[in-house]
């Protein structure tokens, strides 16, 4: 009997891993079909050139190479742009608070270093030094080992040396990745402090670890809060870097969103930068399929909060416009399902108005029964909020006839108070004609949420139509004024001055 569960529960392992192997072979044909590339800012010629010197050095080192922690790709900052890890200066500080101009030393003198290129460090020690920028393996010229990428530091800095592992040994790859990501999660606070404030080398080093193995520190627990601090922290350009790394394997990315999806939330709404917002938008485009997209909506919360931290950083419309038109054919599926509803909303408040106006329309023809859910009835709500006179309608053609089941029904009982509030007198008439008219009003009185319904027609009604309704609820015999249900109507009542 004890093996039964176990059993079970291996079955459904099993099947929600075939799953995830049909979503990945959708998620790679989506790519190939949309021609998605790794990093789209790679011109051809240096993509052929990093192809061919990745092959001789996996010739070099031998089947193990391609687990080996890769060199960082280190861009020239430009001259609005010259911290690398820490955040730009706060602007117009007074001359005299400003720091002394840096002067490099000159090139060759003994004991200092080589400068090719000129590097600016972390803000708190603006000026302190330069570091050689390693060659791209992008582009031309030789390219740098990855081990020979990090400088050792000096002991007092905590900068990882960099483990050489056996050569030819992928379990050693495998340990050596492994050994990193412990380095830097138990040594979190002299990581970050050696990031920002440490001697160039050191944050150097520390900055090319992080990125490397950016993957799997957002796989662990301890490794994505030091990630999470470092996007935080870090400027712009090392943020892309980090985000470069997560998104450039659609598959993996899929699983991280699934089991990560906060830390994932977290560094999408850090991108600051159309670049990174784009890498992330090429990584979310294959979930935009048909088959994908199914399962997002109906099942997959973790994935769909992903895609509305997206929208939600959007620059304009255009950048997701792909989203858009996938929400606006599943709008129906979305706004019964929590997430889905945050995720329509989001998207209302950046769509053209176009698209804007298409959803909003489908949704007021079948208001009647989303008005009845429990989470379509909000939608419904913000199409009445918007008054538009053509979604109004429509609203008020699928309510006719329906206000008295409405009323007394939990959720659309809000929904046909805010009817009141929006529509024109004429509807408000035939909302409290049906109420009136209905053959067991006291009923309605005293219902548990038809009451609220009745109350608000007395508040939002012109005198006319209010007196029509007050003489009805009077007229009645046998109501108890103190039933919980009946005592906010009489009160209602008193203070538009009507007695018995």
């Amino acid at each position: 009997m004890a093996s039964e569960p176990a059993a079970e529960a291996e079955a459904e392992e099993r099947r929600l891993c075939e799953e995830d192997e049909l979503m990945f072979e959708d998620i790679a044909r989506e790519v190939a079909r949309l021609g998605l590339r790794d990093f789209p800012e790679v011109d051809a010629e240096e993509e052929e050139g990093r192809q061919e010197e990745e092959e001789e050095d996996a010739a070099a080192a031998g089947p193990a190479n391609g687990l080996l922690p890769h060199p960082v790709i280190l861009h020239r900052p430009t001259g609005q742009q010259l911290f690398l890890y820490g955040p730009p200066p706060p602007p117009l500080l007074p001359p005299r608070m400003l720091p002394p101009p840096f002067s490099p030393p000159a090139l060759g003198m003994p004991g200092d270093h080589k400068l090719p290129d000129g590097w600016w460090f972390a803000v708190a020690n603006p000026g302190r030094g330069h570091v050689p920028a390693p060659e791209s393996s992008h582009g031309g010229g030789s390219a740098v080992p990855p081990r020979a990428a990090w400088p050792r530091a000096a002991p007092g800095d905590a900068a990882w040396p960099g483990p050489r592992a056996p050569p030819g040994a992928a379990a050693a790859n495998t340990q050596l990745a492994e050994a990193c990501v412990q380095y830097l999660c138990r040594n979190e606070e002299q990581v970050l402090d050696t990031l920002f404030q440490g001697r160039p080398e050191a944050a150097d080093a520390n900055a090319r670890l992080i990125v490397t193995h950016a993957v799997p520190l957002l796989e662990s627990s301890q490794g994505a809060r030091l990630l999470g601090r470092v996007i935080d922290g870090c400027n712009d350009g090392l943020r892309h870097l980090i985000v470069a790394r997560i998104t450039r394997d659609a598959k993996r990315f899929f699983r991280i969103c699934g089991a990560r999806s906060d830390e994932v939330v977290g560094m999408i709404r850090s991108c600051r930068s159309e670049r990174s917002l784009q890498l992330v938008r090429n990584a979310i485009t294959p979930w935009m399929a048909p088959s994908i997209m199914h399962r997002l909506v109906t099942s997959d919360s973790n994935r769909l909060k992903v895609v509305q931290a997206f929208v939600q950083c959007v620059p304009e419309p255009y950048f997701a416009e792909f989203i858009f038109d996938a929400i606006a054919k599943n709008c129906l599926a979305l706004v019964i399902h929590p997430h889905g509803l945050s995720l329509l909303q989001s998207c209302l408040e950046h769509v053209e108005w176009t698209a804007k106006d298409n959803i909003l329309s489908t949704v007021a023809r079948c208001s009647c029964d989303l008005a009845q859910h429990r989470f379509g009835n909000y939608i419904v709500q913000d199409v009445l909020k918007q008054r538009d006179p053509s979604h109004l309608e429509i609203i008020a053609s699928r309510f006719r006839h329906n206000y008295v089941k409405l009323s007394r029904q939990r959720y659309s009982s809000n929904v046909v108070e805010t009817c009141l509030e929006v529509f024109d007198d004429r509807e408000r008439f035939a909302i409290v004609e049906e109420l009136v008219w209905f053959p067991r009003f006291r009923d309605l009185v005293t219902d548990e949420f038809a009451n609220y319904v009745i109350s608000k027609a007395l508040r939002t009604c012109k005198a006319t139509l209010r007196h029509r309704l007050a003489t009805a609820i009077l007229s009645l015999p046998h109501v108890n004024r103190r039933h919980p249900h009946c005592l906010r109507m009489f009160n209602t009542l008193s203070l538009l001055g009507y007695r018995d």
